[in-house]
């Protein structure tokens, strides 16, 4: 199934449907890859029946959708997948505070998994090669800048360019390897770093 880059949810039932945060941990594993309902309660450690009742709202609000069906051992096993890789609030929603809950729990459900990725990544992936920082094949950075809007979303727009940069790399170099690269930005109130320093 392709899935789209970004749905635009445009209702306010498909805006509850994923602002339960249930299912926005649900979702993260659906945008990745189909899941049955089975494999969904193993990785969640919850009920089956609890998992479908969340599958069917999600699909009947056009969030999720059926992509395979497998018969094993006189089972059906039915796989689902997120329509898109991401989604976003219609400006007619974004006043209703479910879409405020939705986009921060969807922050913290990316930064879970990115713990997971991090903890399941191979010994090798924190290797340092050498002293000079430029030159590792790993990254982890926080930082806090005092910017305008308008820099930011300049900030942004060039970021998703260069992350594209990389996808349309369709060399075929034989060196090649699979990278996680992993991103949250958002207004904060107080700085946590260099509160003394000028």
């Amino acid at each position: 199934m392709n899935q789209k880059p970004i749905l635009v949810i445009e209702t306010y039932d498909q805006l509850k449907a994923i602002s339960d945060p249930l299912r926005t941990k649900m979702l993260i594993f659906l945008v990745e890859q189909p899941h049955t309902g089975h494999m969904l309660a193993n990785e969640l450690n919850l009920s089956r029946a609890k998992i479908l009742y969340h599958l069917r709202e999600l699909e009947k609000h056009g969030i999720i959708k059926l992509v395979k069906k497998e018969e094993r051992g006189g089972n059906i096993l039915k796989y689902y997948q997120a329509v898109a890789r991401g989604f976003i609030p219609a400006d007619h929603l974004l006043s209703y505070v479910e879409s405020k809950e939705a986009t921060r729990q969807s922050f913290l459900e990316v930064i879970n998994r990115a713990k997971t990725r991090v903890l399941t990544a191979p010994e090798e992936s924190f290797e340092l090669n050498s002293s000079n920082v430029e030159e590792w094949l790993n990254m982890s950075i926080q930082r806090e800048f005092s910017l305008s809007k308008e820099k930011f979303i300049k900030f942004t727009r060039q970021y998703r360019n260069l992350l594209d940069s990389l996808i349309d790399d369709d060399s075929d170099d034989e060196d090649k390897q699979l990278y996680y690269i992993m991103t949250t930005a958002f207004q904060i109130e107080e700085p946590l770093f260099n509160k003394n320093s000028k």
